[in-house]
């Protein structure tokens, strides 16, 4: 196998007219504006390493042919053997041996070529590595820490156990074989066992190597999950990140690496914290304020503080530390109008392209879908969308408990106007979350092979995705259509928790650990009553102020 280097991933129209491709998928932009069908990309592993075995063995057959013939002309034609017969011509395995012994003489390498010992081929655990390495865009932002951390010469034998259990799992998902899983799953609780031993040192739990290691170690869950107990896992590794990211302190921000695992290990923790209704851990807030320090005017790192806020205020709302309708209503409201804000404020490469079309209604929702130039950016565009779906949730609850309230907190048509105004941001954000489903499950409109891994992305789309199914003011269609495409990306792409999640929908149950609503924690009686109080003067000074 030669290594033929990092091959183009342009589709073969941008490579024909050497023009930049943005990789988009169903179609990339460059097609789109020239009115063409996109022929596709490539399949990148299988064009990094060529066979030459054939090529190789046929130049040296050739070679040895072209001494054998100017050694005749100096010779006779006819040689006699002890015996005094004429020798046969070599048949071409005792040629191919005579050939590596000569080879063997002169330059020693050959040999190792042709003997049947040695194997021209990949090992299957260097084809996970290889497959995990290629593909590592898909599940990291900053996927070149890969490269950093790993090289051909040095690699912790932890991580090394990690990604190649990632890489077996989705290969075997890839070529059909449930034998490579189990093989998979051999590897995954070697590499549990050995990080769990480097966590009990103390030089190595700080070392970049163990926090990657973990973080991999998540992403073998989302593979090969099938139950509502590997979602639970998933975050238990993602909490084990940010453990390590707590232990590592403010040095881990002095490394290249250190500091792009660390984003990474926030927006895991960040989506954990919003499933789970829970706050951001203070240590990871603190750390942010450092880590800030060297990221500059970064327009994502403002919009995952937006995003922080959230989930310090839904996890304040469970816990009845923001009280009373009004309250809850007003800080709701001050977040939204941050989300809109920061969205409207975004570098021109940020934003999407929307493509209308009447092809493929099974895959493609309401007859248009979004262009990204990047994985990641569809990714934080949900996040938000997401976000924005809960908060308007709460925002409508409130509304409903003020409006059987004994005495009035808002007005009849605050009520209202407030709850239409809600109800058109949730539709509309479940709408553009249906739009991006063709971005992440590019599997279903390639035509050609695509690397299991690349359609792996369609992981991030799980949770949005069932969090439209689920919504209460979702149809009945749009849920059935939820759950095809679930059900699609399981069977195509072989994320078995898609599987999950379409059958809880299916079935109308809540996902405990993906709960969007969860049970407010009751607050004291006292408490109550100075919130409705609280909610009551303030209505009040308003009727006054208008006054």
């Amino acid at each position: 196998m030669v290594y033929c280097g990092k091959p183009s991933k342009g589709c073969q129209a941008c490579r024909n007219r050497k023009t930049r491709c943005d990789l988009a998928t169903p179609s990339c932009s460059q097609c789109i504006r020239a009115h063409r069908e996109c022929p596709g990309y490539r399949n990148e592993v299988d064009l990094m390493f060529r066979n030459e075995s054939e090529a190789v063995i046929d130049k040296a057959k050739a070679r040895e042919k072209s001494k054998a013939k100017s050694k005749s002309r100096s010779e006779s034609p006819v040689i006699a053997g002890p015996s005094g017969s004429k020798n046969e011509p070599p048949s071409p395995s005792t040629e191919l041996m005579e050939l590596a012994r000569v080879q063997e003489k002169d330059e020693g390498f050959f040999v190792e070529t042709l003997a049947p010992k040695f194997s021209m081929f990949p090992t299957t655990e260097e084809r996970a590595l290889n497959f995990f390495g290629t593909n590592s865009a898909t599940w990291f932002r900053n996927f070149d820490v890969t490269d950093e951390l790993c090289t051909q010469t040095s690699a912790d034998e932890h991580l090394l156990a990690s990604m190649s259990a990632v890489g077996l799992a989705s290969f075997s998902h890839s070529v059909h074989a449930p034998e490579l899983m189990v093989r998979a799953r051999r590897e995954y609780v070697s590499a549990l066992q050995l990080t769990n031993a480097a966590l009990r040192s103390p030089t190595e739990a700080r070392k970049d190597s163990t926090l990657f290691s973990v973080m991999i170690l998540s992403i073998f869950e989302t593979v090969t999950g099938n139950s509502e107990r590997s979602l639970a896992a998933w975050a238990e590794h993602v909490n084990g990140s940010a453990a390590l990211v707590k232990l590592r302190g403010k040095d881990q921000f002095k490394t290249p690496a250190g500091l792009k695992m660390f984003l990474q290990v926030t927006s895991n923790l960040m989506l954990s914290c919003i499933q789970r209704t829970t706050a951001m851990p203070e240590h990871i807030v603190e750390l942010r304020k450092e880590a800030e320090k060297y990221i500059g005017d970064n327009p994502s790192w403002l919009l995952s503080g937006i995003m922080i806020d959230f989930t310090i205020f839904r996890a304040a709302v469970r816990d009845t530390k923001i009280v009373g309708p009004r309250a809850v209503v007003s800080a709701g409201l001050e977040i939204d109008r941050r989300f809109l804000e920061g969205f409207a404020n975004l570098p021109e490469d940020y934003y999407y392209k929307v493509v209308y079309t009447d092809e493929t209604p099974e895959l493609i929702w309401n007859g248009n879908y979004h262009v990204y130039s990047e994985n990641w950016m569809a990714i934080v565009w949900n996040a938000m969308r997401v976000c924005r779906i809960m908060l308007h949730e709460t925002i409508r609850d409130q509304l409903l408990s003020a409006s059987t309230a004994m005495t009035p907190i808002f007005t009849e048509y605050e009520i209202a106007a407030q709850n239409d105004s809600s109800l058109d941001a949730m539709v509309q954000m479940r709408s553009d979350i249906l739009a991006s489903v063709p971005h992440h499950t590019p599997l279903a409109f390639s035509s050609k092979p695509v690397s299991l891994l690349e359609g792996s992305r369609a992981y991030f789309i799980l949770w949005p995705l069932y969090l439209c199914g689920g919504m209460d003011v979702t149809t009945e269609p749009i849920r059935q259509w939820v759950i095809s495409r679930l059900r699609g990306i399981g069977e195509s792409v072989g994320i078995r928790q898609a599987f999950v999640a379409a059958e809880y929908l299916n079935q109308r149950k809540d996902i405990e650990t993906w709960r969007t609503k969860p049970d407010p924690r009751l607050p004291r009686v006292g408490v109550m009553a100075h919130a409705m109080a609280s909610s009551k003067e303030g209505r009040f000074d308003e009727e006054d102020d208008e006054d």
